[in-house]
């Protein structure tokens, strides 16, 4: 275990990994997602409540996705992560994205349903053929922004540090800042950052055990979708102003299954769900014969990418 944290190249140590990561997606992503939506908001000066909410968190993150691929082009470090997200010619990316958003659906709407027993929220229908365009839309946008965060979490993060470092510690540690940079969203709290932590981690399992991260890019964006344009609840503290359910606000009740300000990532459906997955998928890869995968990098497998010379700068 000591040997792993003994990196004689300092850009391979975890520290030099977080450091890249938090620049590049914190603040210079960060700032282009901000400038884009500025952009858009120019553009389109009379916008609905629901295409302004859509234009606001989540069309703005295509950005994010085309910084991400341009980095991968543009630094020999980092072109190996294309392999991760290139579609496959045989059509198993479309099939893994498949997966994932039915996937996405039924864990969102187990939380939901436990939320509408348990009397916490009452919903009722508002929808209208007019709005058939802006789910569309909609859909499109939460597709690029579930994936702008499954590329730098479960793919920069995943993948940079299971260059020299085991699969588990990758898991660990991408899952744990994918809960964390949550932290600011309205209404968090304690069950809600666990649940997200834990969110991150089984979505990290997926990737590994699926061998795709479009079966991630599939469960991220209907999870999303589901609670925010087809139900109406918060995601993330975030409430959309279109859905073809709405939420009737004088019933919202916070407890332990549901909050009223976070959403059902804020209750313990949300966090038994999650759990579930993860230790399915233990079980699945015990199965298998594949824990022994989660010891292992990608420098152990003899699989090492083909990445830039040691004494070239790079990120």
């Amino acid at each position: 275990m000591k040997a792993i944290f003994e990196k004689t190249n300092f850009k391979n140590r975890i520290i030099w990994i977080l450091f890249v990561w938090f620049f590049l997606y914190e603040l210079v992503d960060g700032l282009l997602v901000l400038a884009v939506g500025d952009l858009l908001r120019g553009l389109i000066p009379d916008q609905s409540a629901g295409l302004a909410f859509v234009l606001e968190y989540y069309t703005p993150l295509t950005a994010s996705c085309l910084f991400f691929v341009l980095l991968c082009l543009a630094v020999k470090k980092n072109r190996f992560l294309i392999e991760t997200f290139r579609p496959s010619r045989e059509g198993r990316s479309m099939k893994m994205l498949g997966t994932g958003l039915l996937l996405g659906f039924l864990t969102n709407f187990f939380c939901i349903l436990c939320a509408l027993i348990h009397g916490d929220i009452k919903l009722y229908p508002d929808f209208s053929a007019s709005q058939v365009p802006l789910m569309i839309f909609a859909l499109v946008s939460v597709f690029f922004q579930s994936t702008s965060e499954e590329l730098w979490c479960r793919c920069f993060l995943y993948d940079r540090i299971n260059v020299h470092y085991p699969l588990w510690m990758a898991i660990v540690i991408n899952g744990s800042l994918f809960g964390l940079m949550h932290l600011a969203n309205p209404g968090m709290s304690a069950l809600a950052l666990a649940d997200l932590i834990i969110c991150g981690v089984s979505y990290s399992m997926l990737r590994w055990y699926s061998g795709s991260i479009w079966t991630c890019f599939g469960i991220h964006t209907m999870w999303n979708f589901t609670q925010n344009f087809l139900f109406g609840l918060p995601n993330s503290g975030l409430v959309s102003e279109a859905s073809v359910f709405h939420l009737d606000a004088a019933t919202g009740i916070s407890n332990w299954i549901y909050s009223y300000e976070f959403g059902v990532e804020g209750g313990a459906p949300a966090v038994f769900i999650d759990l579930l997955l993860a230790v399915a998928i233990i079980i699945l890869a015990k199965r298998d014969g594949r824990l022994g995968e989660l010891l292992e990098s990608r420098e152990s497998r003899g699989e090492m990418p083909v990445m830039a010379p040691e004494n070239t700068q790079t990120v």
